[in-house]
């Protein structure tokens, strides 16, 4: 259980990475993953390190279409990314 939590709190930390990297704000992309009422705010607490906000797979696979990514691939990308930082 402890390894899927860091998985995922990697897989979160990453894509919020390439949000950065990316022509969208936070803002934005939370509201194209979750909505646009509370996209924004659910987004934030997923990146919150207190109390963070689980991730559904069918957010995640959306996360990997707005990033032009197909989900298999982002997930393989980034467990090697995540590896290779430390992360898990």
């Amino acid at each position: 259980m402890e390894n899927s939590i860091a998985f995922e709190r990697a897989l979160v930390a990453l894509v919020a990475e390439r949000v950065e990297n990316s022509d969208l704000s936070h803002s934005e992309f939370g509201r194209r993953i979750f909505g646009e009422e509370s996209g924004s705010r659910l987004w934030r607490s997923c990146r919150d390190a207190t109390r963070p906000r689980r991730i559904l797979l069918a957010e995640a696979h959306r996360m990997a279409e707005l990033l032009g990514m197909d989900f298999p691939t982002m997930i393989w990308q980034f467990t090697q990314e995540a590896k290779a930082r430390g992360l898990i």
